[in-house]
């Protein structure tokens, strides 16, 4: 895998660290080397690695190259996926009883639901709003639990989220909303993930949330876990939902980071 100098740098360094990559720079390719690298670390142990990035397609890229470049059994030592289904797997599925909204288990529901498109409909009409099926989507939660959101009343949101919830759904804000209530209410848990997980690489981090920068945080606060961090503070497009570049200036400042 041909990388720069300063990219072979970055792949070696073994503490937490911040890249700064505009597109085009490879950062995906680096990235995958410090995956490949650190793999040769946990290999035959008991901590895995986990590879965080913001869509399915990306997911399956990394695996596709992970596949490619890595040894046999090495799916076994990584944790590719979503910051979405990262939650889902490790913390709400695990721990879903200690949440009193969710203590009798949930399913995970998406706009293209039928379902989630027929309860939107019926909380936009009852507060007298035309029923646009994209009404409710893309808005995301902070950390005190208030939506995200200009362009809707955010009474109708929680109103719309709370009726999700009745029905016994979850929606991907709430994923991570919950999953932060469990870290903060179960530090516990935050520690076993801390033991679990050797190294956190999170891609597109520039998009970042303040309730996932939280998760990370919780996380980050036993020493257990290194950080690398690949990020563009010049292509954040999620904005609208929460992101704000000087959250991943934050955060790498917080844990020492290498920039």
């Amino acid at each position: 895998m041909n990388l720069t100098k300063i990219q072979r740098e970055a792949v070696k360094y073994d503490d937490n660290s911040l890249i700064r990559a505009c597109p085009g720079s490879g950062k995906t390719r680096t990235l995958i080397a410090k995956l490949l690298h650190d793999l040769d670390k946990v290999r035959d142990t008991s901590r895995k690695i986990v590879c965080l990035t913001y869509t399915n397609a990306a997911v399956h890229e990394i695996e596709g190259r992970l596949r490619k470049y890595g040894k046999n059994g090495d799916e076994e030592y990584c944790d590719i996926s979503t910051i979405h289904s990262f939650c889902l797997v490790n913390i709400l599925n695990n721990f879903y009883w200690y949440i009193p909204e969710y203590s009798n288990g949930f399913k995970v529901i998406t706009p293209e639901s039928e379902d989630y498109q027929k309860i939107a409909i019926e909380v936009l009409e009852e507060y007298g709003l035309s029923p646009r099926l994209d009404s409710f989507e893309l808005i995301d939660r902070e950390l005190d639990g208030a939506p995200i959101t200009s362009s809707i009343d955010h009474a109708i949101v929680l109103a719309f989220w709370k009726r999700l919830q009745d029905h016994g759904y979850i929606d991907f804000p709430n994923i991570i909303y919950y999953a932060v209530r469990l870290l903060s209410d179960k530090p516990s848990i935050a520690y076993a993930l801390s033991c679990k997980y050797a190294w956190f690489l999170v891609d597109e981090f520039q998009d970042t949330t303040a309730l996932q920068v939280e998760i990370f945080r919780k996380i980050a606060s036993f020493g257990h876990t290194k950080f690398f961090l690949v990020g563009d503070p010049f292509q954040s497009i999620y904005g609208f939902a929460g992101a704000r570049v000087e959250l991943m200036e934050a955060f790498a400042k917080e844990i020492s980071a290498k920039m």
